[in-house]
């Protein structure tokens, strides 16, 4: 594996995205390989976590997709700084005088799961852990630390012509969780061709899950076992929301 002190690691995600997987992304097993591919990959928090690795990352919403090009294509320290902090609540960030990377950014610092075409200021975009200036100087230091990787739109297509290839890789597959939240998908998630294609797959794979949090009905289109409870959502009093995550984990040719 390349030394990380070659190529710095970012220290947090470069975007909010639900399910990014970053916070999780110390427990799940350590690459093996060199190469990393997140064929279905959001906010990419596994890969950000070892971003030193040669990524490659496939993104099917198209926001989000955008996003990722942009990052790794054309930001630079000073694109980032000069995206504005404290923009009023209820504010049109397409009406920022900004390159659309930089307004994607913006918006995915909104909310958590921004699909769609919400580009207003939220009512806690300004708050900590939003967009403030603390966490732009951070993605300004830390998108350094994305420019060796490539993206791509379609995860099935990334998945399918990997697996010709010989050389060691590591898998993080995290796609659309069979019971959970559907981010607006037009057409049905096909989790057979997902199991069918990771069954082929050589080298290290890790492959993300959860139990339904309404029936606890356990997806069985691979033989996933429990991982670990996972804090969704902080609430007052301590009422956090948790989901039962599971993975899928093999480490032979």
């Amino acid at each position: 594996m390349p030394s990380q002190n070659r190529i710095k690691t970012a220290r947090g995600p470069l975007f909010k995205w639900f399910g990014s997987k970053w916070q999780n992304s110390r427990y799940y097993p350590a690459p093996h390989a060199s190469k990393i591919i997140e064929p279905f990959a959001g906010g990419a928090g596994y890969s950000l976590r070892f971003s030193h690795c040669d990524v490659k990352l496939a993104e099917t919403d198209p926001h989000i997709s955008e996003l990722w090009a942009w990052l790794i294509n054309d930001a630079t320290e000073e694109l980032v700084m000069e995206i504005p902090v404290d923009i009023p609540v209820g504010f049109d960030i397409r009406i920022i005088p900004m390159a659309k990377g930089q307004q994607l950014l913006l918006k995915n610092w909104q909310r958590t799961n921004n699909v769609g075409d919400c580009w207003t200021i939220s009512p806690w975009g300004n708050m900590p852990g939003q967009w403030t200036e603390n966490a732009r100087t951070r993605v300004s230091r830390d998108v350094s630390c994305v420019k060796h990787w490539e993206v791509r739109e379609d995860g099935f297509e990334l998945l399918e012509s990997a697996l010709r290839e010989d050389r060691e890789i590591t898998w993080f597959i995290d796609p659309v969780y069979m019971f959970n939240y559907k981010y607006r998908m037009k057409t049905e998630f096909d989790y057979e061709r997902l199991s069918n294609a990771v069954f082929k797959l050589k080298g290290q794979v890790i492959v993300c899950e959860a139990v339904c949090p309404k029936t606890n009905a356990v997806p069985d289109y691979l033989p996933f076992k429990f991982f670990r409870n996972s804090v969704t959502s902080r609430r007052s009093q301590g009422n956090n929301t948790h989901s039962k995550e599971l993975m899928y984990y093999k480490n032979a040719d």
